[in-house]
């Protein structure tokens, strides 16, 4: 029963952190550009959105990395010496996994605690001063990270299916 509720937070949590981020991607940023060059400013929504979807984007991470942790040593009996002596083809994916989720929290922590604040107070800034916002290059870097980020979490997905199903 442990195994089973382990493997439902788990695949749960990457739902939750997954299709939040395909919202946020496919729905409100479009939309977002769309009333942005419509003259309209969805600004405030977008960041109260994106404020509220962090605490649960990084909580379904911890849990992915919680759960993941539990059921590679509980289920598959992967060990820390184990785990770094690549002699398994199911080894070696799950250190691919593994190393691309590290990278993805990495990305995230930048995102999300550094150039989106940059952003934000750019947007906020030039809003009250009339003026065309500033920060162009951070707001860049800022899709970029986000777009890497999902394909990365895209790609972790499809190893997880592979670890199922070899």
């Amino acid at each position: 029963m442990l195994y089973q509720t382990a493997v439902f937070i788990h695949i749960l949590s990457a739902v939750i952190w997954l299709g939040g981020m395909l919202f946020l991607v496919m729905v409100l940023v479009p939309l977002y550009r769309r009333e942005r060059k419509a003259g309209g400013d969805m600004g405030e929504l977008l960041r109260q959105i994106t404020q509220r979807f962090l605490p649960v984007a990084w909580s379904a991470m911890a849990l992915l990395a919680v759960t993941g942790i539990f059921l590679a040593w509980d289920h598959w009996g992967i060990r820390p010496g184990n785990f770094f002596d690549a002699g398994t083809h199911f080894v070696r994916m799950l250190q691919v996994k593994t190393g691309l989720f590290l990278l993805v929290i990495v990305l995230s922590l930048v995102h999300d605690f550094f150039l989106g604040p940059r952003v934000l107070t750019a947007l906020k800034e030039a809003r009250a001063g009339s003026s065309s916002p500033s920060g162009g290059g951070s707001r860049v870097l800022l899709l970029t990270f986000a777009r890497v980020n999902l394909v990365l979490v895209l790609i972790i997905l499809m190893l997880a299916v592979f670890l199922i199903r070899p």
